[in-house]
């Protein structure tokens, strides 16, 4: 559960970041629109410009949602410990979802496509490319130790 409240805490902070930088950029345009003279005398520009309220409110309780299942993911499969670590995740949690996603193996887990492992044409093995057999490792690169002489 404490995983659950500090994810969405992290999440929750990614809406008032955004939110901040938002109303950053609402303060520069002000700020710039009073130092230049303008030909037309509109005014400096709204607040309503920078932060559209239904969608940023929308976004931000996405937000905090993501940040609670990634935390909630990744403490309880132990890739994470701590309380700084779950706020991280939670603030980070749709770029990680995003990258955690594109992995092959995650991807074919989630959508159940099934899709053949590098190698699996090398040994013949229809166990390999189901995932059920041992994995074929690339070849290892030919690189000398360091303080090792090569002999030619």
């Amino acid at each position: 559960m404490q995983l659950f409240v500090l994810g969405a805490a992290g999440g929750s902070l990614r809406g008032l970041i955004d939110a901040y930088n938002q109303t950053m950029e609402w303060q520069s345009a002000r700020r710039e629109a009073r130092s230049t003279p303008a030909p037309e005398e509109e005014g400096p520009p709204r607040f309503k410009d920078y932060f559209d309220l239904f969608p940023d409110t929308i976004a931000a309780v996405f937000h905090t949602a993501l940040g609670a299942g990634a935390a909630l993911l990744f403490g309880t499969s132990g890739q994470i410990v701590g309380t700084f670590a779950a706020i991280a995740v939670g603030v980070s949690a749709p770029a990680l979802l995003t990258q955690l996603g594109q992995l092959q193996h995650v991807n074919e887990a989630v959508t159940g496509a099934a899709g053949t492992r590098p190698g699996a044409a090398q040994s013949g093995g229809a166990h390999v490319a189901s995932g059920t057999g041992p994995a074929v490792s690339p070849p290892a690169p030919n690189v000398p130790l360091v303080g090792s002489e090569e002999v030619n």
